[in-house]
């Protein structure tokens, strides 16, 4: 976490079953500054027993999330956080109320259609919803999107309003209840045409079979798709199997992923090194 910003949960709302909306507000937020990306997204520090030991960013303690929505006048950030499943994250997301602290990160963000383009094709499972809530929200009357999105229960199906044109297919399967289903639904999908832009957030795991599968089946620029996994069904195993590499293997790592090229570009090399390394 490269700057911390300590705030207060002002809000909950129960949006679906599996769905919970926490309002975060906080003097501190004056300085923080959207991306402007709407899939931009916070790492949320939620303190232990001990909040005073400090604001680090620790995977141990920090969650990222998506921001649904964001008010500079208040100033507010809202999160839309998926509540199935006992880790950490899901657990505060259930459990916080009105008063409580927790810090938020600088923001991240990935969605960046290609200039002149109109066509969307958006595929989330249920961590993905509030992300392309907001970037329905936000879209233009001239886009045309379609929309995939695998839930974890039908009741999680929410409002998706957009000025835009919108086709939206729900599906129930992963989430962590079991294998997802979105690259094989992919692969019953038309090749997107032209300049269509391709956005999929979803389990870790699942995203790199997203993205081989597009670049096997449907050969786009890098500057037309962004794959981005938001979560691990095992995190903890994949956690032990990173701390279990020599201090050369992730010194590669980190030479492999350069950040002044762009990430579809980083991942061409990556992906044959992680299978290396059984990660």
């Amino acid at each position: 976490m490269t700057d911390s910003f300590v705030v207060t949960v002002a809000a909950t709302e129960h949006l679906s079953p599996n769905l919970r909306r926490v309002a975060l507000t906080g003097e501190s937020l004056r300085a923080w500054e959207s991306t402007g990306k709407a899939d931009e997204f916070v790492h949320v520090h939620i303190p232990g027993d001990n909040p005073a030991d400090g604001w680090e960013d620790d995977h141990d303690i920090a969650r990222h999330y998506t921001i649904r929505r964001w008010d500079p006048a208040g100033p507010s950030l809202v999160l839309d956080v998926v509540t199935h499943g006992h880790g950490l994250g899901a657990t505060w997301a259930k459990t916080t109320t009105p008063g409580d602290t927790v810090a938020v990160s600088t923001p991240h963000g990935y969605y960046s259609p290609p200039e002149g383009s109109t066509r969307r094709l958006l595929i989330a499972d249920a961590t993905g919803l509030p992300a392309v809530a907001r970037i329905l929200e936000e879209a233009s009357p001239n886009e045309t999107f379609d929309v995939l999105i695998e839930l974890i229960s039908t009741d999680d199906a929410i409002a998706l309003p957009s000025p835009a044109t919108v086709n939206v297919e729900w599906r129930v399967s992963g989430n962590g209840r079991g294998p997802s289903a979105l690259v094989s639904a992919m692969g019953r999908l038309e090749v997107p045409e032209g300049d269509t832009y391709v956005w999929v957030a979803c389990e870790s795991a699942e995203s790199r079979r997203a993205r081989a599968f597009i670049r096997d089946s449907w050969a786009r620029h890098h500057s037309l798709y962004r794959i981005v996994g938001y979560w691990h069904v095992d995190q903890e195993e994949q956690l032990k199997k990173w701390e279990a590499l020599t201090d050369e293997q992730k010194a590669r790592y980190l030479e492999i992923w350069d950040e002044n090229r762009p990430d579809e570009v980083n991942w061409l090399e990556l992906e044959p090194y992680l299978q290396e390394l059984g990660l």
